[in-house]
C-alpha cells in the first residue's frame, strides 16, 4: 500500500518513472494555470509519447477538482525542482493508490477535496492509475 511517507521529501531522481511522470505533469499543470496557458496543450505530447494518452483528460479533471474544491492552497515546486514537497506527496499518494487499486483511494481523495467531490476525484484518479499500468 502506498503511503504519503513513500514520497515526502524524496529526491525526484530516486523515484519510480511513473511517479516522476505524474509529479512532472502536476507541476506542469500548475505552471500552465498560473501563467494563463492551456494545461492540455502543455501536457498532451508528454502523455502521447509515454503512450498514456487515455490518462490525459482524467488527469486534467483530477487536477482541476483539486484546484477548485481542495482544502486550502496547495504548493508545488518548479518542474525541475529536485525534491518532493508535502502537497506534491499528497498528489502522488492519490495517483499511487489509484494505480495500485488501493481501497483507501476514497479516503485519500476526501483528504484532498470536499466530500461532495471526493467520488469524482477518486474516479478520475482511478482512470489515470489504470492508464499508467503496464500492458503485458
Amino acid at each position: 500500500m502506498v503511503s504519503l511517507y513513500d514520497y515526502l521529501d524524496q529526491h525526484v531522481r530516486d523515484m519510480a518513472d511513473d511517479d516522476i511522470f505524474v509529479l512532472s505533469a502536476a507541476r506542469t499543470w500548475v505552471f500552465a494555470v498560473r501563467n494563463a496557458r492551456c494545461p492540455q496543450a502543455m501536457l498532451r505530447s508528454g502523455f502521447t509519447v509515454r503512450r498514456v494518452g487515455a490518462a490525459l483528460l482524467p488527469f486534467l479533471c483530477s487536477m482541476t477538482l483539486i484546484d477548485r474544491y481542495g482544502y486550502g492552497t496547495m504548493r508545488f515546486a518548479a518542474v525541475r525542482y529536485s525534491n518532493v514537497s508535502d502537497d506534491e506527496a499528497r498528489i502522488l499518494t492519490l495517483f499511487g493508490a489509484a494505480q495500485e487499486g488501493d481501497p483507501r483511494l476514497i479516503r485519500i481523495a476526501t483528504s484532498l477535496v470536499s466530500d461532495e467531490m471526493a467520488m469524482q476525484l477518486a474516479g478520475a484518479a482511478s482512470k489515470v492509475g489504470a492508464a499508467l499500468l503496464p500492458t503485458n
